[in-house]
């Protein structure tokens, strides 16, 4: 009788744990880690790219896990011979991590540099998402005019992926050995 007992038992809970892996297959959740929703993930800029128009652009890069770079680009420059060699002209480009997160309705974007501490950092963008858009209006930290960013890919380049990859890490290395 008590073999019998032990076999229904490991039967009832090799049924609960198929059942339980059928609900965990079925029905995929939100990554734990992740920090922000799918809609605001992906790659927002002032123009398609850092090198359009005549005016300076910039992109914000989001992971949902929150990490992500700002990117700005400065205008073209301009010869000064006057000739035009129907070449782009150069711009500069920089950029910086980033950490973000959701507070309440404003996405805050946090200025992050590995081993800086938190009071070094510049004060954060706040930005308001418009579904209408896509569209994300970002406060500048620096009381600059606003920013209007349009959603232009819901994933990151390949390049840029790369990048937050880095600085991850050296989150990561920064936060396990402890403050510099």
């Amino acid at each position: 009788m008590h073999t019998l007992t032990m076999t229904l038992s490991r039967l009832a809970r090799a049924r609960a744990l198929r059942a339980l892996a059928l609900a965990a297959a079925c029905c995929p959740s939100a990554h734990a880690a992740d920090v922000l929703p799918a809609h605001l993930v992906g790659t927002w800029g002032t123009a398609p790219s850092l090198y359009d128009g005549t005016t300076g652009q910039s992109h914000l890069h989001f992971q949902a896990d929150g990490f992500g770079v700002a990117v700005g680009s400065t205008p073209p420059t301009v010869r000064t011979d006057g000739v035009d060699d129907g070449k782009p002209a150069p711009r500069a480009v920089i950029g910086f991590g980033l950490r973000v997160r959701l507070d309440g309705e404003v996405l805050v974007a946090q200025p992050f540099l590995p081993g800086q501490p938190a009071q070094a950092m510049p004060p954060p963008y706040r930005c308001r998402y418009d579904a209408a858009g896509p569209t994300l209006t970002c406060s500048v930290p620096t009381g600059g005019q606003a920013l209007s960013l349009k959603r232009y890919h819901d994933t990151l380049p390949d390049e840029v992926a790369t990048m937050i990859e880095g600085l991850r890490q050296q989150a990561r290395t920064t936060t396990s050995s402890g403050p510099p």
